[in-house]
């Protein structure tokens, strides 16, 4: 036995290595998949919503811009009461939007207390403003009159920021492409009313 020791002194060394740097890396890559499945990761998309009830007429249904957010991983998201932010190119600073549910101002939207909390693999939805005072201020801050405001206008985006400071991007469904066009469209029509 001593010989067969003494004559593969250098495989049973090298076998050693081998077995040390096999467990380094397992446990590195075990470390990185802990880590990364507790990383905030979350999917925003905004939308224009109607609210369909048997108590109102069709012409006077509530619409609203609201955010839905879905959380993708296994760890609770916060969402802060600032979180939702627009952003148009070329300029400094992100429009800060306080959301339409942190008072108690509409019927529809009830009021909720932030933090919001979303559980893991579940989505929430959050009404940020009704739909005129969303065309208001679309009007007046991101579509103004000069052709370089329209222009701009078009790369409108959104993002959501949760209680952590993490940074997502909102994604726009047709809904809210369509009344952004449009509101383009009314600036156009109409360049002397406000």
């Amino acid at each position: 036995m001593e010989d067969f020791l003494k004559a593969h002194q250098y495989t049973i060394a090298a076998a050693s290595v081998v077995a040390t740097f096999s467990a380094v890396v397992v446990s590195l890559v075990a470390a990185f998949i802990a880590t990364r499945a507790s990383r905030t990761r979350i999917h925003a998309w905004a939308s224009i919503n109607v609210i369909y009830h048997s108590t109102l007429p069709d012409k006077k249904r509530p619409t609203y811009l609201v955010v839905s957010i879905r959380n993708l991983r296994t760890m609770p998201v916060h969402i802060p009461m600032g979180f939702f932010h627009w952003k148009l190119p070329f300029e400094r600073g992100l429009h800060e939007v306080i959301p339409l549910d942190f008072g108690a101002g509409d019927a529809w939207a009830p009021q909720r207390k932030y933090p919001v909390e979303i559980k893991p693999r579940s989505s929430d939805m959050f009404f940020l403003s009704d739909i005129s005072g969303f065309r208001d201020y679309t009007r007046k801050v991101f579509t103004g009159t000069p052709i370089w405001s329209r222009l701009r206008s078009r790369f409108l985006r959104a993002l959501v920021f949760t209680d952590e400071g993490k940074l997502f991007k909102v994604v726009f469904d047709s809904s809210l492409q369509k009344e952004l066009a449009r509101l383009r469209n009314w600036k156009i029509q109409n360049p002397t009313k406000a």
